[in-house]
């Protein structure tokens, strides 16, 4: 007779429930452990492809923030050289074959920027049908018909 057969039910449900908590445990472990961390790409180590009007705007300090669970946050600083009465960003998200994932016609605006005062921006995106390798992020100074209106476009590594 085997160790087994001489457990009565409730010592064997309690052996089956131990087993099942244990593996729950273990899935969820390993699970942890393959999730991305919470990691930034500055824009000087980035892929650039910027068109930037020199003379309008001068864009600092911009970071891809993978947030975890298909959520990235764009941050950075926008110093128009110029008084604006509206800006607004554009944000366009790829994966590794240049598929375009989702697409932001309106991550975040402003009214009334003046020129020669900074102003801190941060915009978050959940994508969901993919995993992003860049970002293209352009900003225009009324609503956007075409991204060749942009006065400021760069292209970020996530």
């Amino acid at each position: 007779m085997s160790w087994w057969d001489e457990q009565s039910s409730a010592t064997r449900a309690g052996v089956i429930i131990g087993a099942l908590c244990l593996g729950f445990i273990l899935v969820v472990a390993i699970g942890g452990m393959m999730s991305p961390d919470n990691t930034a790409t500055e824009a000087s180590s980035a892929e650039k492809s910027n068109t930037q009007a020199q003379s309008e705007i001068r864009v600092e300090d911009i970071e891809v923030v993978s947030e975890g669970y298909g959520s990235y946050s764009v941050k950075g600083k926008i110093t128009p050289l110029k008084d604006f009465s509206y800006l607004e960003m554009h944000l366009k998200w790829y994966d590794s074959e240049g598929n375009l994932l989702y697409d932001n016609p309106l991550a975040w605006n402003i009214n009334d920027a003046k020129s020669g005062q900074p102003v801190k921006f941060s915009t978050m995106d959940i994508i969901d049908s993919g995993t992003p390798v860049k970002v293209e992020l352009l900003i225009f100074t009324d609503l956007a018909t075409d991204d060749d209106s942009a006065i400021y476009r760069t292209t970020l590594n996530v």
